[in-house]
């Protein structure tokens, strides 16, 4: 006879966690954009970053003349629990988030392609970096569940999959998240707003209004 007489359909908080990077990186992404169109930046369209969550290979979103760069992926790499953490219910765990950030040159290759891309890679790794560290995100909006971040790594490297014709390049950064398991998340950054984030079942691409 079954013990559990409730459907388990609320996600752990390290998935809330996840979707909330996500969400803060989409909004102020969006607003970065903005805030360059309005300086009359040349270079605007680089502040124009789509946020995936879960997408392990988003070389195949480029379709024909479709360029999707660049834009960041949010994935959860690991999470475990920390010493010392003895209660039955409630677990003091700290996450490795992976922030992968793709960029390209240009869609018609050349000799300096491969440069523009990592240039412009390391560009919105700089973003994504100032955003999840700037001080309001300290508990990436979280407090209650999250103790604590920090971003640990920056890695440079080639995409796994690069059959296309355009040349990608992509930055890894770690995110190190401290969390409390188990501890009811009713807060966040889009409650705050009054927006809605929507993630898409088929790309992970992330919509927030």
């Amino acid at each position: 006879m079954a013990e559990i007489h409730k459907l388990l359909s609320e996600p752990d908080n390290i998935e809330v966690i996840r979707d909330t990077i996500a969400a803060i990186l989409a909004v102020e992404l969006e607003n970065q954009y903005a805030l360059a169109l309005e300086a009359g930046d040349a270079a605007a369209r680089d502040y124009k970053v789509g946020v995936y969550v879960e997408n392990d290979d988003p070389i195949q979103l480029v379709n024909g003349d479709t360029n999707p760069f660049p834009l960041v992926n949010v994935s959860v790499d690991s999470t475990e629990t920390d010493n010392g953490s003895t209660k039955v219910n409630k677990h003091n765990m700290t996450s490795k988030i992976m922030l992968d950030v793709y960029a390209t040159g240009n869609t018609a290759g050349g000799e300096d392609a491969g440069t523009k891309a990592s240039l412009k890679a390391w560009k919105t790794a700089r973003l994504v970096r100032n955003i999840l560290g700037a001080e309001p995100y300290t508990y990436l909006s979280l407090q209650g569940a999250v103790t604590g971040r920090d971003l640990t790594t920056f890695q440079a490297g080639e995409p796994a999959n690069a059959t296309s014709a355009i040349r990608v390049k992509m930055v890894r950064i770690t995110l190190e998240v401290s969390y409390v398991e188990d501890v009811e998340i009713t807060g966040g950054v889009l409650l705050e707003s009054g927006g809605k984030l929507t993630i898409s079942d088929e790309d992970g691409h992330v919509f927030v209004g």
